[in-house]
């Protein structure tokens, strides 16, 4: 069985103190989609290509939700084989704030919301 890092954050409503590997597949799926969700390319050693870079697309003029939801599904199929053994999707919203437009992206596994990025 594979082990992963457990690299759940202590405000996590599902983070259980004191475990730091896991051999659960799917908190090693969760683990491996908040590394492609929360990486830069370029930031990671080895492979330039690995993560989304949410951070500079909000500030573009042309970001919008099916280029994410592309390079999502991208990232899923080049970096996380067994997501194939789940049903992962990833859903984008924007809605217009009264300062600035707001983006809620939803990623779920087996119908299930597992993880939410709210960006402005």
């Amino acid at each position: 069985m594979l082990r992963e890092i457990y690299c759940r954050n202590e405000t996590d409503p599902g983070f259980v103190p004191d475990v730091y590997e896991t051999d659960n597949a799917l908190e090693g799926l969760l683990t491996k989609l908040r590394m492609i969700i929360f990486t830069n390319p370029g930031e990671v050693l080895g492979d330039a290509g690995l993560g989304l870079g949410l951070e500079s697309k909000l500030f573009e003029l042309s970001f919008n939700g099916g280029q994410v939801q592309q390079e999502f599904y991208n990232q899923l199929s080049n970096y996380v084989p067994e997501a194939s053994f789940y049903n992962v999707s990833i859903e984008v919203n924007f809605v217009k704030g009264t300062v600035r437009d707001i983006a809620y992206i939803d990623i779920y596994v087996n119908n299930n919301k597992y993880l939410g990025v709210v960006a402005s």
